[in-house]
């Protein structure tokens, strides 16, 4: 494990400007030994995709129970899990819960993105359960990084979730071995200064589930799609119209088009109850 720290400086300033809440300035390189070993033994869940294969992960309930019995000192996160928070901004990002937009997001690529997996690279953020990265894998990319706000996220459910699809959990290095696997931890901001700083890879496809429930999170996002797409690369973002923190579909359209970087297609999921979208981008 790496951890890179940032101080502030001007760029900091600048942002802190349009935040209304105050993020970790901590990032973390992961690997796949970083995972906690233990949590591959509690209970699994799958989600069926249309091809009749499944995508297993560790189920939230049992996830749940074992997060809450890690020490204090092994869990950063450990007062909004016992206060059972989805999120707390700025703390804890809704990394440990299965957002219906991962489940939206990996039927979509399923069924439309598939064949083109193979040889890409692709980075799924705020990935959480990690299951569109895991479909990735599974699709034969080439490289996959994971990316998530809390390191905890990736170590008890990310990193466990892509060795229990390898379908060995006895090695933590079987996986499909065309596969080159990143997992870093952090905000996006800093996230984004570290990868356009250094030789970083650029990425063809990038995804993103539920991504866009708060507004003060639109810069962020928008600077690390800019940041890490190709040139010819596709952004597929899945979210709902609205959420409850304010962030809602037609925000986030109209501040990527004032920008002026990508151009988004809009495609509608459901036609009743609870609206739900695939947002296509790519580079304008």
């Amino acid at each position: 494990m790496f951890e890179f720290k940032f101080y502030a400086n001007s760029d900091d300033k600048e942002f802190k400007r349009h935040d209304t809440v105050t993020y970790s300035n901590l990032v973390q390189s992961l690997t796949l030994s970083d995972g906690y070993r233990d949590v591959l033994g509690l209970g699994t869940d799958f989600h069926a995709i249309a091809n009749g294969s499944k995508l297993w992960y560790i189920a939230e309930s049992v996830l749940d129970d074992y997060l809450r019995k890690l020490p204090k000192s092994e869990l950063n996160v450990f007062d909004a899990v016992h206060a059972r928070e989805d999120v707390k901004p700025g703390f804890i990002e809704g990394g440990f819960t299965l957002w219906d937009g991962s489940k939206d997001l990996v039927d979509y690529i399923s069924k439309y993105f598939s064949e083109r997996m193979c040889g890409k690279n692709v980075l799924e953020v705020g990935c959480g359960c990690g299951l569109p990265g895991i479909f990735a894998i599974k699709a034969g990319a080439r490289l996959v990084r994971f990316q998530d706000y809390n390191s905890e996220v990736l170590k008890c459910w990310t990193i466990p979730n892509v060795i229990i699809n390898s379908g060995s959990q006895n090695d933590a290095d079987s996986h499909n071995e065309h596969t080159q696997l990143e997992f870093y931890s952090g905000d996006w901001f800093h996230l984004s200064k570290l990868w356009q700083s250094s030789a970083n890879v650029k990425f063809d496809y990038i995804f993103a589930s539920e991504t866009i429930y708060r507004t003060d999170l639109y810069e962020r996002l928008h600077n690390i799609l800019e940041t890490s797409l190709c040139q010819s690369g596709i952004v597929l973002l899945a979210c709902k119209a609205s959420y409850g923190p304010g962030g809602n579909i037609f925000d986030w359209l109209t501040y990527v088009e004032n920008l002026g970087v990508f151009q988004t297609t809009t495609f509608k999921l459901t036609t009743s109850g609870v609206m739900r979208y695939i947002v296509k981008m790519i580079r304008a």
